[in-house]
């Protein structure tokens, strides 16, 4: 009997101590889920991300921006092309009579006036040739008179008189011809100008046809451009040019040649702008800018700092509708001075953004006050 009681002081049967192990595994899990399933179920949903536009259009505060009103004007269509310098007037001397040289009266690179000596050659027999020449004309001007003396008196008939006037021009054609060759012993220069080049010296013998000498006329000056067949039709004969020479020094010109044949390989027209040079002080083969008045365009002068690139670089301002709403506008660039900067491309009458630029987008809602006007610093807030 004793067997089948059980004792309180011994451990329980296998079988209860497994189903007490399960049972509390169960409600450890049903807890876990429970609590996880509540942070689920009270957890907010997500806000989706607002657009920039989205955000400064339910904002109760708006960007406060400077503006101006600016309205387009003609403004010169200036044009900056490169040319360079080169001589108007020049001359390639040549011998005309052979023989060796004997004097140099001048120098390369110097100044010389026309009809200076710029070599001299020997006179070999040529003062020989003269003597002879000379003597033959007066022996047939003295036949010459005698039978034009006698054809009077009818002693000597017509065809004597035509033959004695003949040899009279022909003596008198062979001592101008020695006395022309004597003349050209003295190579003169035939401009005014500067000795570019002397090639013979003293005792050096030319030829006739040899080139000796060349004379540059260094005033007028001109300065060779091309053009592009778009430019061209906007300029004319006597437009004033500006003119930048290396250095910094600028000197005024005029256009005095437009082509009308364009280049075969560059497709450009050549034009020549001639400016003075008294003073010899600008030499040719110089590289020169040329600044030129190609008509003019409608066109706005706004503040440089106004300018500004869009995401995809473009240069441009941004502007204030009716609405007061910001855009961006892309503008070309003409000039850039000292008092502003000189765009195309905006519409006749426009609102700029000169001060808080950087801080809106498009499609922003503003508070635009007058640039005149005092304003808070760029980025300021309106509430």
């Amino acid at each position: 009997m004793t067997d089948n009681l059980t004792d309180p002081n011994q451990n329980p049967p296998v079988k209860k101590r497994i189903k007490g192990s399960y049972l509390l595994a169960v409600l450890l899990a049903l807890a876990t889920v429970v609590w996880i399933a509540s942070g689920v179920i009270g957890e907010k949903p997500p806000v989706p991300q607002k657009t920039v536009a989205e955000r400064n259009v339910q904002d109760t505060s708006v960007i406060q921006v400077r503006v101006m009103e600016l309205s387009a004007v003609d403004h010169p269509r200036l044009l900056m092309i490169a040319g360079r310098t080169d001589v108007v007037n020049d001359a390639e001397v040549k011998a005309e009579t052979s023989g060796k040289v004997i004097a140099s009266p001048v120098s390369k690179g110097s100044m010389v006036e026309k009809g200076a000596v710029l070599l001299e050659l020997a006179m070999d027999d040529r003062q020989a040739r003269l003597n002879d020449a000379e003597a033959k004309s007066g022996v047939a001007k003295i036949t010459y008179e005698a039978s034009k003396n006698l054809q009077r008196k009818q002693f000597e008939s017509q065809i004597k008189l035509a033959q004695s006037n003949a040899d009279l021009a022909k003596a008198d054609a062979e001592l101008a011809a020695v006395k022309l060759d004597i003349a050209r012993t003295k190579i003169r220069a035939p401009i005014a100008g500067y000795v570019e080049t002397l090639v013979p010296g003293p005792g050096d013998y030319v030829k006739t046809g040899d080139v000796v000498s060349l004379i540059v006329d260094l005033d007028p000056m001109r300065v060779i451009a091309n053009v592009t067949e778009r430019d061209l039709a906007f300029l004319h004969l006597d437009d004033l040019a500006t003119i930048k020479l290396p250095g910094g020094r600028e000197v005024g010109g005029t256009i005095r040649y437009l082509s009308k044949v364009a280049s075969d390989v560059t497709r450009t027209f050549r034009i020549d702008i001639w400016i003075d040079n008294p003073d010899a002080s600008i030499s040719s083969g110089l590289t020169a800018d040329v600044q030129l008045n190609a008509g003019t365009r409608k066109a706005h002068q706004l503040p440089t700092s106004a300018l500004t690139l869009n995401d995809q670089g473009m240069l441009g301002v941004r502007t204030v509708d009716d609405a007061d709403v910001v855009h961006f506008m892309p503008v070309s660039l003409l000039d850039d001075t000292t008092q502003g900067a000189w765009v195309s491309g905006l519409p006749n009458k426009v609102r700029i953004i000169t001060v808080g630029q950087e801080f809106v987008v498009d499609g922003q809602k503003v508070v635009p006050v007058d640039a005149a006007a005092e304003a808070p610093p760029a980025g300021g807030v309106t509430k």
